[in-house]
């Protein structure tokens, strides 16, 4: 494999977690035949996840996204190998079909010569006759021992096509059960988080995961400070978020476009930090939540009137599921 990786340091018990999904990729991709479409795409997801692995990992090599993802590396390995082993099958068995071919044109090619040798001299007809005989009974001989060996192989050909077709088959059932139990916990969380919904806490879904949109009546004015009622709605957040731990968080101040951009995104910061430093109170691990502030760069609403930068100056909330942001990926 060409790209290198920032590995961490190497532990003298054995390859770490980054090491092992790179050698089990290498290992796949070394027997992908040429032709092998599907298993070389697969491939280049494995990489990708290989890459969003050593990300992980560097930052902290126990983390559920650490484990999620070499586990995940495992799973793109095999079937990496599963769909190369499909594709040798149907090669071996198209170079099958042509060799039985090429023995049918041999026979074909024999008779002619024993049809031209027919209408010879009466003297040479006998000999050439009974040599074409023996040659023939021998080609005959041939191609019915070849015909059987064919065929045994065929057969063992079609068992390990089949094998491999439905060890792709599990493994794709595998990934499908993973993103519907990932889709049943985040739509479980959307209704109990749908009890939070007020003219101050919208709540939204959208391809990103569930989204709490927190108006900034909830901070003081121009502060990044928290008010009481925003306080009572991140610690019922936090309650869901403690059941659920399946779910990593992106927490995301906004502003208006009014004062300097510079002023914008230092409070839009400091907002998306308090948040984050009163879930991680709440009991919430650190390495679930991630917290950055956007300024004035994603609006929501027109910011010439007031009614949209109203809408505009909000944290967003967005949860989604791991198994659902690694498949996104």
């Amino acid at each position: 494999m060409a790209a290198a990786f920032s590995f961490a340091a190497e532990e003298a018990e054995g390859p770490n977690a980054v090491e092992s999904c790179q050698t089990a990729i290498d290992n796949a991709a070394k027997n992908i035949p040429a032709n092998a479409t599907s298993a070389k795409y697969t491939l280049a997801a494995a990489k990708a996840n290989l890459i969003d692995l050593d990300a992980a990992y560097n930052d902290d090599a126990e983390s559920d996204q650490t484990k999620a993802l070499a586990a995940k590396c495992d799973t793109y390995a095999k079937t990496i190998a599963a769909q190369a082993e499909t594709q040798k099958v149907r090669n071996s068995t198209a170079e099958k079909w042509e060799k039985r071919a090429a023995t049918a044109r041999s026979i074909e090619a024999i008779q002619e010569q024993i049809n031209k040798a027919r209408t010879g001299k009466v003297n040479d007809l006998e000999a050439e006759k009974a040599k074409m005989k023996d040659q023939e009974a021998r080609l005959q001989a041939e191609m019915q021992q070849n015909q059987e060996k064919f065929q045994a192989e065929a057969a063992a050909q079609e068992a390990a096509l089949k094998a491999a077709n439905q060890r792709e088959a599990d493994l794709q059932k595998e990934l499908a059960e993973e993103r519907a139990k990932a889709e049943a916990r985040q739509q479980e969380a959307m209704n109990k988080l749908n009890e939070l919904q007020s003219q101050m806490i919208q709540v939204t879904k959208s391809a990103r995961g569930i989204i709490l949109s927190m108006s900034d009546i909830l901070f003081a004015v121009n502060k990044a400070d928290l008010k009481a009622d925003l306080k009572t709605s991140l610690a019922k957040v936090a309650g869901i978020l403690s059941v659920y731990q399946q779910f990593n968080v992106s927490i995301e101040g906004n502003t208006d476009n009014t004062g300097s951009e510079e002023h914008n995104m230092k409070l839009s910061q400091q907002r998306a930090d308090n948040v984050k430093a009163f879930l991680v109170e709440q009991g919430i691990a650190a390495e679930r939540l991630t917290a950055k502030g956007l300024g004035m760069t994603m609006p929501v609403a027109d910011n010439s009137t007031k009614e949209g930068r109203q809408k505009n100056r909000r944290v967003d909330l967005v949860i989604q599921d791991k198994a659902l942001q690694q498949e996104a990926k």
